[in-house]
């Protein structure tokens, strides 16, 4: 949030300086106060397009590719090719020689190009751009190993809501993504007064197909050693080696969710009869498929009511930790609507390996594998295959329009199928006094409030969570023919 105010400051300040655009050259003087003469002559092999046709709209100097040296972004419009549209470059430093363009994108805006702007901030390179009047984003990016890799984005914008009254579009949303921690931050306001009407707060798990490879940089696995979710007992825990998520994330097959939770714990107790007097995991989900999980499906003409009570939609696994020794926790369901004979039968599929950690012999924590059927959650099958079926759909439906001459593209920027989830660990210190737990979740849990929970990502085949460019793939790529592959 901070991050986004910064950068719309920016914008007004050179509005003035910018209202008709630079010519490269005339920015070769202040340039050179950071790069040097070979650096600035490198500038026209690394912008490819008409070279004077071009002005700059924005720049940002900083240290976004991690080497101590300086980088350089800019944002140029080809006035050659008069589209509402910029051209955004990131521009590496190479050993103080040669800019190396290591990436570019381009942006659309509305009324003029001073609507994409340029920041750093650390090693983080931030666009943002004005898509529409009511509509914001931002996307900050960095350089690391080769890789040009998504960080974080945020977007806000007026909220349509389906099918309601106007006075329920007088509704602000926006939300943050942070690709590399997952965690996540979203919320509704009234557009009027800008009065916060929700305020959510979680990690997201994007799930890949299980065995699949996730090319490193983007983000899969959580780990929290901070305080921000201990919901209760905060008192009572004396460093994140009491209590903290080390890892955690998620999968998927046809038939199955897969989780993998890590948790550091000076002391593991488990094997009681009494569950509130174990070492625990709870994992919570909601199902709930309306245009969105905060919002309460509504008739034409309503105002829209967030789900801030239970509904038939949730359901809770709790895995109680065994004797030591045990290697299978034990299995407590519950569900806020009665379980449906095929949800039963599911249940008994659900599965769970335990497993203390140890260091030189002494008790660290314990790590939990589990799988959960999509059948037990209500589901005929995993929700992916759906989705992939409808970006299929979609895709020929395309190619369709392109053999009979229409070239009016189709959004296909599909939601990936999401899960209301979130994690929930108890520890217990004295198994005499269970009262005094100490619990730690992935968001902002609250029980009885579908709103406090997190979201768990199913990401179908081909796609990812987050973006990532290897900027070596070119070269890569020509190797490999040169050396007959």
């Amino acid at each position: 949030m901070k991050r986004f105010f910064s950068i719309v400051i920016l914008l007004i300040l050179t509005h003035t300086a910018f209202s008709q655009g630079m010519p490269i050259d005339s920015l070769r003087d202040r340039l050179a106060l950071t790069f040097n003469n070979q650096m600035l002559a490198s500038l026209r092999d690394q912008i490819p397009i008409r070279y004077d046709e071009q002005r700059v709209w924005g720049l940002a100097i900083g240290d976004f590719s991690n080497d101590t040296l300086p980088d350089l972004a800019i944002s140029v419009y080809d006035i050659d090719s008069p589209t509402r549209e910029v051209s955004v470059y990131l521009l590496v430093n190479d050993s103080n020689k040669a800019f190396q363009n290591v990436y570019r994108k381009k942006y659309s805006y509305i009324e003029t190009p001073i609507e994409v702007g340029l920041t750093t901030e650390g090693s983080v390179v931030t666009v943002i751009q004005k898509s529409d009047d009511q509509h914001w984003m931002q996307e900050g990016y960095t350089v690391y190993a080769g890789d040009v890799v998504l960080i974080d984005d945020f977007e806000t914008q007026n909220e349509e809501i389906p099918a309601v009254s106007p006075k329920s579009k007088a509704m602000g949303h926006s939300k943050y993504r942070d690709y590399e921690t997952l965690f996540t931050k979203e919320s509704y306001f009234a557009t009027k007064d800008g009065q916060m009407m929700m305020d959510a707060r979680y990690y997201t798990f994007p799930a890949y197909s299980r065995l699949r490879s996730v090319y490193p940089g983007y983000g899969h696995d959580m780990g929290d050693t901070s305080r921000q979710f201990i919901i209760e007992g905060g008192d009572a825990r004396r460093d994140y080696k009491d209590l903290s998520i080390h890892r955690a994330l998620a999968a998927y097959d046809d038939d199955y969710l897969y989780f993998s939770i890590t948790v550091e714990d000076d002391q593991v107790y488990g094997g009681n009869e009494k569950l509130e007097a174990n070492d625990r995991v709870s994992l919570w989900f909601d199902t709930w498929q309306g245009p969105t999980r905060f919002l309460a499906k509504v008739k034409k003409g309503m105002v829209p009511n967030f789900r801030t009570e239970t509904d038939s939609n949730i359901y809770d696994v709790t895995f109680s930790a065994p004797a030591v020794g045990g290697r299978t926790a034990k299995v407590t369901l519950s569900s806020a609507a009665g379980l449906t004979d095929a949800q039963q039968e599911a249940g008994k599929s659900i599965r769970s390996v335990f497993s203390r950690d140890t260091t030189a012999g002494v008790v660290t924590g314990y790590t939990l594998k589990i799988r959960i059927p999509f059948a037990f959650l209500g589901f005929e099958s995993n929700p992916v295959t759906a989705f992939e079926n409808r970006s299929s759909e979609m895709m020929f439906d395309k190619d369709e329009q392109a053999k009979n001459g229409n070239k009016k593209d189709r959004k296909e920027d599909l939601e990936f199928p999401c899960i209301g989830f979130t994690a929930v660990v108890h520890d217990i210190d004295n198994p005499s006094h269970p009262e005094d737990v100490t619990v730690q979740a992935t968001s902002n849990f609250r029980q009885n409030d579908p709103t406090s929970f997190g979201e768990l990502r199913l990401v179908p085949s081909a796609k990812f969570y987050g973006a990532v460019k290897p900027t070596y793939m070119k070269t890569f790529t020509e190797e490999l023919l040169r050396a007959g592959y």
